[in-house]
């Protein structure tokens, strides 16, 4: 048997495949999905049944890939492996997380179900959590991404924030993501309500897939400091105003846009549900 594999009942597993096609290992990558679907406005807004799964893979070809482009064929492929989840009766992702929360569980989900057919099997499983974790759910990131590390008002912020337990921008969104939330922080952190909310928003514009606090920090330098913001944008007059925003820091917009595409955050944040409520 080769090594990191699991071989029970003539199932065999290469366990090191997950971390080629994920770049975690399996508990990691469990670990981090698990995470994130703890989060109350998560559940709320993202746990998707199988079928509204597939629903949700449309939009994201439609939204974020304006339905072009080589990834909409890895996109179709995981809406297929959806539908056949759906088949076996799985309920949401969460359902399916916790199914297979740990390996020897994983295991017994394959032979319980019995994967022999071509639109599912152990990589098409693993593509559907890296999937879930990347183009999906929110990907946690830490406060500080957010602020500026030369700006003591800003790290003053953030300290007043970790002491709440608040430290990443999913943190944030669970409390600050409500007007009585963000009161309630107002008042144990003492940062100005302005303030607060701004960085709520950049929280907030931080659930576009792939979108890191360095994107956001430069979205809102230009002027797009809300996700209403970029949804509603004219695509032509944001690259015009990201260009000069740009060339004020000694740069170029092309090498903005070589990371993440303007059009591709425009339609992604078309189609993310609304989270913060004014």
């Amino acid at each position: 048997m080769r090594e990191g594999t699991t071989d029970k009942n003539s199932l065999e597993i290469d366990w090191g495949l997950v971390k080629k096609l994920t770049l975690w290992s399996y508990e990691d990558l469990l670990g981090k999905l698990l995470n994130v679907l703890a989060y109350t406005f998560v559940q709320e807004h993202y746990n998707h049944t199988m079928e509204g799964a597939q629903v949700y893979a449309g939009k994201i070809r439609a939204g974020y890939l304006q339905n072009q482009g080589d990834t909409t064929v890895y996109i179709d492929r995981i809406s297929s492996s959806f539908e056949e989840l759906e088949k076996l009766g799985i309920g949401t992702y969460s359902d399916l997380v916790h199914q297979i929360a740990t390996r020897e569980k994983c295991v017994a989900f394959i032979q319980r179900y019995d994967f022999d057919f071509e639109a599912l099997n152990f990589e098409a499983l693993i593509q559907v959590l890296n999937y879930l974790l990347r183009w999906v759910l929110p990907f946690k990131t830490p406060l500080r991404e957010f602020i500026d590390a030369n700006n003591e008002l800003e790290i003053g912020y953030l300290n007043a924030l970790k002491v709440q337990k608040i430290a990443s921008n999913l943190d944030l969104l669970e409390l600050g993501r409500t007007k009585a939330g963000r009161v309630q922080l107002e008042s144990s952190t003492k940062i100005p309500a302005d303030d607060l909310i701004a960085l709520v928003h950049k929280a907030d514009i931080s659930r576009l897939a792939y979108v890191r606090g360095k994107t956001v920090r430069h979205l809102c330098g230009g002027g797009y400091d809300t996700l209403e913001r970029i949804a509603n944008v004219d695509l032509a007059e944001m690259e015009t105003r990201m260009d000069a925003y740009y060339r004020k820091l000694g740069k170029s917009i092309a090498d903005y846009k070589a990371v993440i595409p303007l059009a591709w955050m425009v339609g992604g944040a078309k189609i993310l549900p609304q989270v913060v409520i004014a």
